[in-house]
């Protein structure tokens, strides 16, 4: 495990804080204590990454080609728990206890990174006593990273891609 001094900043602490009191739990996928939310975005602010996913950094660049890619995994893989643009209402979604995360919402939180997004989607959420699966067997590499660049578009075309 590794420290992460930004993220352990006590301003980015305050921030999460802040965006949760003022969106409400609801909106952001927090509706139970042991949300994914809650669990992970908890570990990676102390510094409780694995080391294989600590420093990642998306090796795939934002062209047409990725951003495609990831919305069409996005759309076979995630959806039907995140909903078309990720907020966590997707059909199978709205039955889960936690709910499915708001990735529309916290995709722009300064915890949201290529590695915790990465680690996310590699290792789901059976260790915190969610639903989300564990892609690391199910999707290459490059899958996920695609799904990751589709995400941070905004689940839209980036600026001057069209899907």
């Amino acid at each position: 495990m590794r420290t992460l001094p930004l993220i352990n900043a006590p301003h980015t602490l305050f921030l999460l804080l802040l965006i949760t009191v003022i969106t409400g739990c609801q909106h952001i996928g927090i509706n139970e204590s042991n949300s994914l939310f809650i669990g992970r975005y908890s570990e990676y602010m102390q510094g409780n990454i694995p080391e294989q996913y600590a420093d990642l950094k998306n090796p795939y660049p934002a062209s047409t080609e990725n951003i495609v890619d990831g919305k069409r995994l996005y759309q076979a893989q995630c959806q039907m728990c995140h909903g078309e643009s990720g907020q966590g209402d997707g059909l199978a979604g709205k039955q889960l206890l936690p709910r499915p995360a708001n990735l529309s919402l916290t995709r722009r939180l300064p915890v949201t990174t290529d590695s915790f997004l990465f680690w996310t989607l590699s290792e789901g959420g059976q260790s915190l006593g969610t639903a989300m699966p564990a892609f690391t067997n199910r999707l290459s590499d490059e899958e996920m990273w695609q799904i990751i660049r589709y995400i941070n578009t905004g689940f839209s075309p980036a600026q001057g891609v069209s899907i």
